[in-house]
């Protein structure tokens, strides 16, 4: 026996079979098979080819084929097409021909693993100019698994009608019922064809435009769709700030960082002229660091619908990307907070920045945000925080993203201060926001391109004119021609009657102006007699005698106003744990207040003061030193706001405390939440826990719970692998702390237990990557919407549900990290816990 033996590592089609259980979605699928294709352009190019149109064309069956096991997913495009070797390199997995930099398919797996999520046979075909023959070749992953081997049989065949050049790949016989991908290609039939090719012209918009030379056209089923375009307003257009001067709507860069030698092949630094360290090749090239594109304002603000798209050689690897440029991280505590948008939930900064030099993982989801390059361009675009006060003494920030920041951040100031459409409200004699349907037909007539929608004039009108009064109608006779003074009755020329009723009399025809008293005619009284008329307590409406009802608001004649005391006993129920006995508290000057008794009564009804207007959450009713308190604990203000009952009681008996000592107005510290202050600590100090740990130690209890629930399940294993070095490393301190020992780790991983000892944040990230894990019944007693309302609407849902959650998570997450949180971030957590606490099965 010798001393050297060959040993043969060639893995076996099982390797195939497994990367099909790669998580990307239906469309990230489709995305790889495009990029092969985009790649063949490129390929034509260098090769001093070049069409006038290059052109995809997708074939995606339908869900009812699908069903039936029938059907074909077929992608062809126009390109060279390729050699036998070209054929067989483009099949193997984890082989790439590609440089690391120029190309889109960058690993030579996306092939195999889109083809194999979508089914079980595959076949290419692919055809040269000059070859008077195709070459085919079938890829069939149960035949090989049975035959154990990679070897498939390339076969030269006659070019099919009308196939002179190109590639075509063609995938069908389906995953049967009870393999993990059965779903996959179920999903990509059942979307809608309209909103796969709307996705698909965002993720490859730049390359359809033809930026980068020759533009390129994707067909889905034989439908084109036009390349997504952001709706932005126009460089031209500019807001004013003290300190910044101008800042454009739209900011244009492209900046070349650095320069450095890669290896072509895996994006190696390369040391010299020695071969790259990491694949021995030799391949080199200078790689410029050069970030180019835009950031700009929407002509519309959204609560999702922004951000900044990141693409790499065309294709947009991340679609309105938003917590790299939104949210800060402290370089010292790690923590990230958010800081966009500040004001509001809605935002508008939006933009197209290529990366062409950052590298991406290897399934293309995102890019490697722990490389030299990520932080680079990042360093160029947003720079560190937006938020001037964390800004150092006599620097400031003036990244790309921080100018727009600064000039757009606020949008209270409707109209050219705030770059923010309007229209001015004569009864309000000020501007304000243009309805929400409103900006919704420009938008469409935007994406309809429509000359004036398209360019933002017509957009720019309701920026311009929002403050703008509009004229008064001077009204013209009809007779004479006079132009009037507004209002006018009688037309100040030639006594035309301009606004006329008919005299009350049945037997005079006098034509009287409108607010005529009497008839100069027959001398007729012109002002109605009411008879035994009653006014409504409510609405204030004047009815006649006999009417039981109101005739505006329908309240009986006689019934109470419904805020009255009264009528709110009717309609309520003493809540005795918030009662309170001569309560009293200090005052400023020395000396307590006098003693108040406090009664509380939960109304079953909304609380409306006066008629038209909103519902409010309390009403108080005052008496000497007793003071009866009726709450709606229905309103949004306890639902949404996180108000708590006590507060509002509180509320309502400091100011009845403050203006029983009107003599202490103006006196300092004689303030109402100075009193509502004592308040709370004296009439409940059993129900209000001041101390930050009460919440912590809810959320902690909170945090235990979810995790019993899920722990043990395959995706909290799976989720350990996305953990970040440092989240890792800190779960393993975590861990020891508690007594884990080393040997205890790999089953507390591979079984998913890991997660009782990981950061909070940990397990809203979590959350965001397998929300379905977490819904009918096995945290969340609400059910995860299936498929078959339709996938569009299951989707919608689906995201809506998510998205609902996610915040709640997230402020409790934001609350644990500060010690001493501020009252919003206090009054939101603890909103978000009882939302979450009364979800759980």
């Amino acid at each position: 026996m010798s001393e050297h033996t060959l040993v043969d590592i060639q893995p076996t089609p099982n390797v195939l079979l497994a990367l099909t259980r790669t998580p990307i979605t239906p469309l990230d699928a489709l995305c790889e098979l495009i990029d092969n294709a985009i790649d063949s352009f490129r390929a034509a190019e260098l090769e001093g080819v070049n069409t006038a149109v290059r052109q995809v064309f997708l074939e995606i069956p339908g869900q009812s084929e699908v069903n039936r096991g029938e059907g074909i997913l077929r992608v062809r495009d126009t390109g060279l097409g390729l050699t036998e070797n070209q054929v067989a390199d483009a099949l193997r997995a984890g082989y790439s021909s590609k440089n690391a930099f120029d190309t889109l398919g960058l690993f030579g797996m996306g092939f195999n693993i889109a083809t194999g999520k979508l089914g079980r046979v595959t076949k290419l075909t692919s055809a040269r100019r000059e070859d008077d023959y195709a070459l085919e070749v079938v890829v069939d992953l149960p035949r090989l698994m049975e035959q154990g081997t990679f070897e498939v049989p390339a076969r030269r065949i006659a070019k099919p009608h009308g196939f002179e050049r190109g590639t075509i790949v063609e995938v069908r016989d389906w995953w049967p019922t009870g393999d993990p991908n059965n779903a996959f290609i179920r999903k990509l039939a059942g979307m809608s064809k309209t909103v796969v090719r709307r996705e698909l012209a965002r993720r490859y918009a730049t390359l359809m435009r033809g930026e980068d030379g020759t533009p390129a056209r994707i067909l889905v089923n034989n439908d084109p769709e036009p390349a997504f375009e952001h709706c932005v307003w126009d460089k031209s257009r500019f807001v004013e700030r003290a300190g910044y001067g101008r800042i454009p709507a739209r900011i244009d860069f492209d900046e070349q960082l650095s320069s450095s030698y890669r290896c072509l092949r895996d994006g190696t630094l390369m040391p010299g002229d020695a071969p790259c360290p990491r694949c021995g090749a030799r391949d080199v090239r200078e790689i410029t660091e050069r970030v180019w594109g835009w950031v700009g304002i929407q002509r519309y603000d959204d609560p999702n619908d922004f951000g900044i798209d990141l693409i790499r050689n065309g294709r947009a690897i991340r679609i309105g990307e938003k917590p790299a440029f939104f949210d800060y991280t402290d370089e010292v505590t790690k923590r990230s907070e958010k800081e966009y948008p500040v004001d509001q939930q809605y935002g508008r900064i939006v933009g197209e920045v290529h990366l062409d030099h950052v590298p991406v993982d290897f399934s293309k989801q995102d890019f490697q945000r722990t490389s030299d390059e990520w932080h680079n361009a990042l360093a160029f675009l947003r720079g560190g925080s937006l938020l001037p006060g964390k800004w150092s003494a006599g620097q400031r920030n003036d990244s790309p993203v921080s100018r727009l920041f600064q000039g757009y951040r606020k949008v209270r100031n409707f109209g050219r201060a705030d770059m923010y459409m309007g229209r001015y409200n004569p009864a309000r004699q000020k501007a304000e926001r243009i309805p929400r349907e409103t900006e919704r037909e420009l938008l469409e007539r935007f994406q309809a391109r429509e000359p004036g929608y398209y360019e933002d004039t017509r957009w720019w009108e309701y920026v311009e004119s929002a403050a703008d009064k509009p004229l008064e109608e001077l009204p013209e006779c009809p007779e004479c021609g006079y132009q009037n003074a507004p209002g006018a009755e009688v037309c100040e020329d030639c006594a035309h009657v301009l606004q006329p009723k008919p005299c009350v009399s049945e037997t005079c025809e006098c034509i009287l102006p409108l607010s005529a008293l009497e008839c100069p005619q027959c001398g007729a009284s012109q002002v109605p007699t009411v008879v035994a008329p009653w006014a409504c307590t409510f609405c204030a409406t004047v009815n006649d005698g006999d009417e039981p009802a109101c005739m505006q608001c329908r309240r009986r004649s006689g019934a109470p106003h419904p805020a009255d005391a009264a009528a709110l006993d009717e309609d309520s129920a003493e809540e005795a744990d918030l009662a309170v006995t001569a309560l009293s508290v200090d005052l400023v000057r020395g000396g307590s207040s006098a003693p108040v008794d406090v009664s509380v009564r939960l109304v079953s009804r909304p609380i409306v003061p006066t008629y038209g207007a909103d519902a409010v959450p309390v009403v108080a009713h005052k008496a000497l030193r007793k003071i009866t308190v009726y709450v709606d604990p229905g309103h949004s203000a306890f639902a949404d706001l996180g108000l708590r009952l006590e507060d509002a009681v509180a509320a309502e008996v400091a100011h009845f405390i403050y203006d029983s000592h009107s003599s202490l107005t103006g006196a300092r510290g004689h303030a109402t939440a100075n009193l509502m202050t004592q308040v709370l600590r004296r009439a409940w100090p059993d129900r209000i826990s001041e101390a930050p740990e009460g919440v912590r130690s809810d959320i902690a209890a909170l945090f235990s719970l979810i995790v019993d629930r899920l722990a043990g399940t395959g995706e909290v294993a799976d989720f350990y692998t996305e953990l970040s070095v440092d989240e890792q490393r800190r779960l393993a301190d975590n861990m020891l702390s508690s007594g884990v020992t080393m040997t205890d780790f790999a089953g507390l991983i591979g079984g998913g237990d890991y997660l009782r000892y990981a950061d909070f944040p940990v397990l809203v990230r979590f959350f965001g990557k397998y929300p379905h894990v977490w819904f009918g019944g096995q945290v969340w007693e609400d059910v995860w919407p299936g498929d078959e309302m339709g996938l569009a609407m299951a989707e919608g849902l689906r995201q809506e549900l998510t998205d609902k959650y996610l915040r709640c998570l997230e402020d409790c997450a934001s609350y644990l990290r500060y010690q001493s949180p501020e009252r919003l971030l206090v009054v939101r957590a603890k909103a978000a816990l009882d939302y979450l606490s009364g979800k759980l099965r």
